[in-house]
């Protein structure tokens, strides 16, 4: 039987902060990964002892490079989250709350006149100044840690405050990442997503009863709008490893709801990415199993995905069906958390979807502007048009409908350019066929628009 895990203050300093954030990865690796490691496994990887590796999870040593730091990394499937907390690691180190305190008396004037470094216990003018450390340019320049998060996280546990959320709090905290997600370029978004899915692992590793459940109901939600993210980014092989990150998180929850979301939001984001129609498909079906008849923002997340699906793999009688039925729920409201559901706008962007593939020029133009008179998310509104650039194209013009997704990417700022916009882009070209394509003089803008770079 292994000794029992000796108890180390992860806020004591970074060094014991990055310490125990590589021992949380190792211990959270068979749930985000799917199979388990072992402190032998880890080693081999690494190259460091298994004594070496504890005594860096204690925050006792620190690994002697970047190098190092990535192997680690690497080893642990933690998608970048040690090399960019790296610098401030290396500038910081060992230095404790106290020392850090004590380096704001002596850079602020008037700060704790006499001199203590000590933390005193409930004074609210000390805690309004100790919030001072974050600003004093200790930290190293990344995006994620610029803004003082270690800081601020080891200042919340001398205050007694850093497990101090409540439901509440989190859901407020996953709407607004929801909202920033779909109106803000996806790579200024996904910082601030580490930062809560950072500060959620720490709770579950607490493990504290009356929490559990809902903390592994968040870390589902947080884990698919990182999903989310990382697709609109084309990082395809990240995406899918936090899509069953946020499976395994929602069905260890025993949320039904939130299980169904996940699933059917998945589906969704299948299509823009290197999944295969087959997949997707079953994703969706999967959804509406457990779903069992609940009428569920999940649910339709998961009818939208099928349709779509059906459409692109030309079986457009059964898309419609699944489209009708889509239509009918939809007069229903959903009942339970709707997870940023988009109601009446995803339905007709679905419909939109549909009838590219399928329907004349008019019919599927009168879908697509009647989602343009509602539709809140950019991304879909910049879809929607790509989709009439689709059914064009389809019905034969081709050097227009290439002309018009040449235009619309055009209009579109470099940062909102995602790839989920771009690879909507690239199925007008896959509606031409190969032999007529050199041929079309829009050819080459549209070539040259579509391979500009997408900012992550």
């Amino acid at each position: 039987m292994p000794a029992p895990r000796k108890s180390t203050d992860r806020y004591k300093s970074m060094a014991h902060y990055f310490g125990a954030l590589i021992r949380d990865l190792r211990d959270s690796y068979e749930l985000r990964v799917g199979e388990p490691l072992t402190v032998a496994q880890l080693s081999a990887r690494t190259g460091y002892s298994p004594s070496m590796l504890g005594s860096i999870e204690r925050g006792e040593s620190l690994p002697e490079s970047g190098l190092r730091v990535q192997t680690i990394d690497d080893a642990l499937h933690a998608d970048g989250q040690l090399r960019t907390l790296w610098p401030v690691v290396q500038r910081l180190g060992h230095c404790t709350i106290d020392e850090l305190a004590s380096a704001t008396n002596r850079t602020i004037a008037g700060y704790r006149e006499n001199g203590s470094s000590a933390l005193p216990q409930g004074d609210d003018v000390e805690r309004r100044e100790l919030f001072q450390l974050a600003g004093l340019g200790l930290l190293a320049q990344t995006p994620l840690f610029s803004n003082g998060e270690p800081i601020r996280q080891m200042l919340e546990r001398a205050l007694n405050t850093a497990d101090s959320f409540t439901t509440e709090d989190w859901e407020l905290a996953c709407a607004d990442h929801l909202n920033a997600v779909v109106t803000r370029p996806p790579a200024t978004v996904r910082d601030d997503l580490v930062v809560d899915l950072a500060a959620v692992q720490q709770l579950l590793t607490q493990r504290i009863p009356a929490q559990v459940a809902q903390l592994q109901r968040v870390t589902a939600w947080l884990s698919a709008l990182h999903a989310n993210v990382l697709t609109r980014l084309g990082e395809y092989g990240a995406a899918r490893r936090w899509w069953t990150t946020a499976r395994h998180a929602a069905d260890i929850s025993c949320d039904a709801d939130m299980q169904v979301w996940v699933r059917g939001t998945e589906a969704v984001f299948g299509l823009y990415s290197s999944r295969s129609i087959e997949a997707v498909l079953t994703l969706a079906r999967n959804a509406q199993s457990l779903a069992g008849g609940r009428v569920t923002g999940g649910l339709m997340k998961a009818m939208c995905a099928e349709a779509q699906a059906l459409a692109l793999i030309g079986k457009h009688q059964e898309a419609r069906e699944r489209l009708h039925h889509l239509h009918v729920l939809a007069g229903q409201t959903p009942v339970g958390t709707n997870y940023g559901w988009g109601g009446a706008s995803a339905v007709w962007f679905t419909t939109s979807w549909v009838l590219a593939h399928s329907a004349g020029l008019e019919t599927a133009r009168e879908a697509g502007d009647r989602l343009l008179v509602d539709c809140l998310t950019y991304q879909n509104a910049i879809n929607v048009r790509l989709h009439q650039a689709i059914n064009i194209s389809k019905n034969g013009g081709h050097d227009e409908g290439l002309r018009l997704a040449t235009q619309v990417i055009s209009d579109v700022e470099p940062a909102y350019r995602t790839h989920m916009i771009l690879h909507t882009a690239r199925m007008v070209l896959d509606t031409v066929p190969i032999e007529k394509r050199a041929t079309l003089p829009a050819l080459g803008d549209y070539r040259a628009t579509i391979r500009a770079s997408v900012p992550n």
